[in-house]
């Protein structure tokens, strides 16, 4: 794991709380009680949400997307404790909702107990979702520091203050979206979704537990689309910004024979990277910034939870 707690004492010109903002909340929040969670694949299968429903948490994503829920933490505000910050109790109360969604579709295709994998699919689809977002704001971050500690200009403050709350417009393509960067988030986030291989390997978890007609409508649901179009109707209903992540997607339709309107998502690579570009070149304040995303993948940072 890269060390960057030293950031802040070496570079407090960068590192100033009154600028720095926490996306989604602008001023740090309360982060007592957080203990470390281990991201190892033996932390993972163990792990249950042991916390009560926090009723607040979805109605606050309208607001907050779902920093609501989980938010990054710079290495400039808390050098010794920063990484991405997970409320259990809203975390399972997103859980909940992926439930509801799910098994309004697959209820009836569960003929034996599945409860234990239904917990595992639902607690993996909605940590992937908020890990994956807030690891776009940690590169963005990440990548800012790289820049100021090399020629000494600050980028990260004034970037954020320029861009982060800029007045919502009507947005047609991505250099028309002001709060890019939670725009990307939310669409890293949403590629796992419409990724084959990703939507496979969550269905594959009932096979074996389930009649072979009903494993079936399962991977039909993940595979075929079907859970995508209902995560792109919740992540719609987020602020601007966040639900503009639909700028870097295609969305074909097709009317079955029953009359049935058939949605499938898929991301236009070419309107994915103006967006990366464009937000490369407001935080680089250049138009001759190179695109932030094409670096070198850094390890992902410490993860709390609340």
């Amino acid at each position: 794991m890269e060390d960057l707690s030293g950031f802040a004492a070496a570079h407090p010109e960068f590192s100033d709380p009154k600028t720095i903002r926490v996306p989604g909340y602008g001023q740090l929040p309360p982060l007592e009680g957080a203990r470390p969670f281990d991201l190892t694949s033996e932390n993972l299968t163990a792990y249950h949400i042991e916390a009560a429903k926090d009723p607040n948490a979805l109605p606050a994503m309208l607001k907050l997307g779902p920093e609501a829920v989980a938010f990054y933490v710079s290495f400039r505000l808390a050098p010794e404790r920063w990484g991405v910050y997970i409320r259990e109790g809203g975390l399972r109360a997103l859980k909940e909702e992926y439930h509801r969604i799910i098994w309004r579709d697959l209820g009836k295709y569960a003929d034996k107990n599945v409860d234990d994998v239904a917990d595992k699919v639902e607690t993996t689809l909605v940590l992937d979702y908020l890990l994956a977002h807030n690891r776009v704001h940690f590169i963005v971050d990440r990548w800012a520091a790289e820049q100021e500690s090399a020629d000494g200009q600050a980028r990260y403050a004034a970037y954020q203050a320029a861009w982060y709350a800029s007045p919502p417009k009507p947005a047609m393509v991505p250099e028309d979206v002001g709060n890019l960067e939670e725009a990307l988030a939310n669409m890293d986030a949403f590629r796992q979704y419409i990724n084959p291989s990703y939507a496979e390997g969550v269905a594959k978890l009932v096979e074996g537990r389930l009649d072979e007609r009903n494993v079936n409508e399962w991977k039909a649901f993940f595979i075929g689309g079907r859970f995508a179009v209902e995560m792109a109707n919740v992540f719609s209903r987020q602020p601007p910004g966040w639900k503009d992540f639909a700028r870097f997607l295609n969305r074909k339709t097709s009317v079955g024979a029953t009359n049935y309107v058939r949605i499938q998502y898929s991301y236009n690579p070419e309107l994915l990277e103006r967006g990366q570009k464009e937000l490369s070149q407001r935080l680089g304040a250049s138009k001759e910034s190179p695109n932030l995303f094409k670096t070198e993948v850094p390890d992902f940072p410490n993860v709390y939870i609340l």
